[in-house]
């Protein structure tokens, strides 16, 4: 269990960090469009691209990137010192869902985005369920 954990930790944290870069580096709009492409290909199913995002949705998404990927770090700090760190894993997993909820609420507010950024929706939902399981039976275990 702890090693199941501590590979989705860190898989979970250096994507986060790749994705904070992107987001800083070359902005919003090139990377959700380039996630967008690669969903299409990998799918073969061609959808609506988002196309450029408003100066403000810029601002204001490079602004929080930097505490997604400091969201990574911390992942990465607790998979590196699991068992120790198992407390760590609820209020990380409970904060990954909160996430995805706001997905949720943006969908009903605003209507569905690329099915890209659904599927990230569901695995924001459905990961947080998975990492507080693995953390329970590692618990029971220790």
């Amino acid at each position: 269990m702890i090693a199941a954990l501590r590979v989705l930790y860190a898989l979970l944290g250096v994507t986060a960090i790749a994705i904070c870069l992107s987001i800083v580096i070359l902005g919003p709009s090139a990377t959700a469009a380039s996630f967008e492409a690669l969903f299409d290909t990998l799918t073969d199913t061609p959808h609506f691209r988002t196309g450029a995002w408003p100066a403000t949705m810029d601002s204001e998404l490079r602004f929080y990137a930097p505490f997604w990927g400091v969201y990574g770090l911390i992942l990465l700090y607790i998979a590196r010192g699991l068992p120790a760190k198992l407390g760590w894993v609820p209020p990380t997993a409970g904060l990954f869902f909160a996430g995805g909820m706001g997905r949720v609420l943006s969908y009903v507010a605003v209507g569905p985005p690329h099915p890209f950024f659904v599927l990230l929706m569901i695995i924001e939902l459905l990961l947080p369920i998975i990492f507080l399981a693995l953390w329970r039976a590692a618990k029971a275990r220790s």
